[in-house]
């Protein structure tokens, strides 16, 4: 009797951690498409300014200047539209100086929950 009792216990603890399992891990990922349409926009952009970023840590400020896109609303900053941080070496190591213009294609997401947008340099930054 009591190695039934046990086993039931042990089958509903299983039970339970297998459906708390399931329930997180569903709650966690939301599910994108992949039907995703995009509009690309080919442009350039120009590096407008230089400065020490905000943050006060040392780093580096690129703005970029777009000439088309919804990019070209406001300035951007190199690094954050790249996701890489800007230092010395970096703006040496590219020879990057105000006026510099590159060109860039932007691919801005029209329908879907994809990637909201792509900026693609077609300059590799070392």
């Amino acid at each position: 009797m009591f190695g039934t009792v046990n086993s039931l216990n042990s089958v509903r603890a299983i039970l339970s951690i297998l459906v708390f399992s399931f329930v997180a891990s569903s709650c966690a990922n939301k599910t994108k498409s992949n039907d995703c349409d995009y509009d690309r926009v080919e442009t350039y952009a120009e590096i407008i300014d230089i400065r020490p970023h905000a943050d006060g840590n040392g780093r580096i400020a690129v703005i970029l200047d777009f000439k088309a896109s919804v990019l070209a609303l406001e300035d951007q900053e190199l690094g954050a539209l790249k996701d890489f941080e800007i230092d010395h070496d970096f703006i040496v190591r590219n020879n990057l100086e105000i006026g510099l213009k590159y060109s860039v294609d932007i691919s801005q997401i029209t329908k879907g929950d994809c990637t909201p947008r792509f900026v693609s340099f077609n300059h590799a930054f070392r």
